[in-house]
């Protein structure tokens, strides 16, 4: 609570009084001060926050109507919250329909206090029908596997998708196959939001340890339509499948090396490092064929630095470790 220093009881004040604090949230120098008056007034400020929040008109200007949130929740109105996200609004005006989704969003985001079956199933039932930060928010503190679909739908959206990514993140083990069914589900014209979405659940999974049948439900996206999922899928395989398909997985992520984003490039040498007894023989002739160029090409071959890197990384360590200076100080 803001302020929790100034003494204030709800007893010192009229019922006029407190709809004036109320009133004075739309203040932008005492607004936050006022928020603590309130909540130090206690349940006499319920009803007009409640008529403050429900009955007033939506706003550009929506931070009085953030704090009217954020007092009722200090109050515990959870059921004012609630009541407030059901009603059904119509905005024609794009800057009031922003910041009205600025307030929806606080609400669900302090519902997220009361882990009940009750908020649980209403905020599961709102997320079905709107996507907003808040409600991705609140329910992945509740870390229930039930909300896993709704996690990996709300990817898709540019706003929500930070905070799915971390809510499924929480629940990532327990909802795996959830996972494997959406980074397989392909459509003919797939369009650039799930793209996104496959490309970031594939990453998940490859942030569990798997085993090796559940490699063989991932297997197919080694030769997946995007790079992107194919190198990825590739760096699953190292770590799961069998000896054979890392081999040739170790191919593709060289092979990649060619033109993936330079996020994957950094990705793929730090797989091939972890894999280096593996890889050992297929870096040396990847590097052995771009040696023949002339030197102003490899001078310019970003691939070659990478394998060269890797490979002196590891010799290197492989030499320290060898060295009796270094045992004799272990």
């Amino acid at each position: 609570m803001k302020n929790a220093g100034i003494p204030v009881r709800g007893r010192d004040f009229t019922d006029e009084e407190i709809r004036s604090f109320v009133g004075d949230l739309e203040s932008l120098q005492s607004g936050d001060l006022t928020v603590s008056l309130l909540v130090g007034c206690g349940p006499r400020a319920v009803a007009p926050l409640r008529e403050f929040l429900l009955r007033g008109n939506p706003r550009g200007i929506f931070q009085p109507r953030q704090r009217a949130v954020e007092a009722l929740a200090e109050l515990g109105a959870w059921d004012i919250l609630m009541e407030f996200l059901s009603q059904q609004r119509v905005i024609q005006d794009a800057v009031v329909r922003f910041g009205e989704e600025a307030v929806e969003s606080s609400a669900a985001r302090e519902l997220g206090r009361w882990h009940t079956e009750e908020v649980f199933q209403f905020l599961m039932k709102f997320g079905g029908c709107r996507r907003l930060i808040g409600v991705i928010e609140a329910l992945g503190t509740f870390e229930r596997p039930e909300a896993a679909r709704l996690f990996v739908g709300a990817l898709e959206d540019d706003v929500c998708r930070t905070a799915a990514e971390a809510s499924l993140r929480r629940i990532a083990a327990r909802v795996k196959p959830v996972l494997f069914e959406s980074a397989q589900a392909v459509v003919e014209e797939e369009r650039p939001a799930a793209l996104y979405r496959r490309r970031r659940v594939l990453r998940i999974l490859a942030d569990l340890k798997l085993s090796s049948e559940e490699w063989e439900t991932l297997r197919p996206l080694l030769k997946d339509r995007d790079t992107e999922i194919a190198v990825d899928a590739a760096q699953v395989a190292m770590e799961a499948a069998p000896h054979a398909e890392k081999c040739e997985a170790s191919e593709l992520l060289i092979r990649s090396l060619e033109h993936a984003p330079w996020f994957q490039q950094i990705q793929i040498h730090e797989c091939l490092d972890r894999h280096y007894a593996l890889v050992r023989d297929l870096i040396a002739k990847e590097i052995e064929k771009r040696q023949r160029k002339p030197h102003r090409e490899q001078g310019n071959d970003h691939v070659l630095r990478i394998l060269l890197a890797v490979r002196l990384a590891r010799e290197t360590l492989g030499k320290a470790e060898a060295s009796p200076d270094v045992g004799s100080r272990r």
